[in-house]
């Protein structure tokens, strides 16, 4: 394909390093992206903060929770990048914390507000200087969106692709971009499809799906060249 065939073509040196620098680091509060444990044995500590996470505008999304067992009503506010999608990593600088004892906040110009955090139905409300305002439902207390259950990572696997790998209850799943402006394509692999077609234009490939450490096997340069494989990160949490 012309599209695939270009990226072949291109080289990104300076940002593949940059954006493998920002992978490795732990995905703390302050972290800039999550991190790939080397086994499935455990979730690091990044399970901690993860969670659902919706685009609030401004470049930023908020990341929300809801663990009866650790900190119950959350929303973390973290910046992300202009070109960020639903199921992009997001594990990047924190900007702010809602929650029960701090329930209000504002950044970039939106008035950000936890509601309901004593109730049964807590719900992140977002106002912009404009007057328009949102409301984002937090997951239901205790369900896998609300503990984090599911971690999503990036790595940077040539050619100026980014896989985005993400692992949860459902398994591993997978999905490609460009690590310039973030446009995807290839598709998709996950449990039931492991494998993309030959009309993607690249090897990718999920490794011991079903397994406790599954992996990601790619190969950008085709025939005679040697493939390269990425760890999945850890459920976050039990099933």
């Amino acid at each position: 394909m012309p599209a695939a065939s270009a990226r072949h073509r291109r080289s990104l040196p300076t940002a593949s390093l940059l954006l493998g620098a920002v992978v490795a680091t732990a995905a703390l509060p302050v972290a800039t992206a999550s991190a790939a444990p080397a086994t499935g044995a455990a979730a690091g500590p990044s399970a901690r903060y993860a969670g659902k996470a919706v685009a609030i505008g401004q470049n930023m999304v908020a990341v929300l929770r809801d663990d009866p067992h650790a900190g119950g009503p959350e929303a973390w506010i973290r910046a992300v990048p202009a070109h960020w999608r639903q199921g992009d990593a997001y594990m990047y600088r924190v900007l702010a914390k809602l929650d029960r004892g701090h329930g209000t906040a504002r950044e970039r110009g939106l008035s950000l507000r936890l509601v309901g955090a004593g109730g049964s139905a807590p719900a992140l409300g977002v106002a912009s200087a404009k007057g328009g305002t949102h409301t984002f439902r937090l997951p239901g207390a205790g369900t896998p969106d609300a503990r984090g259950c599911t971690l999503v990572q990036e790595s940077s696997i040539g050619a100026g692709v980014v896989a985005v790998l993400s692992n949860g209850p459902k398994g591993p799943e997978a999905f490609f971009k460009d690590e310039g402006d973030g446009t995807r394509f290839g598709g998709v692999v996950n449990r039931a499809r492991p494998a993309l077609p030959r009309s993607a234009g690249f090897v990718a490939r999920i490794l011991n799906p079903y397994g406790p450490a599954p992996a990601l096997l790619t190969n950008m340069e085709g025939g005679g060249h040697p493939a390269g494989t990425t760890a999945f990160p850890a459920p976050g949490c039990v099933k």
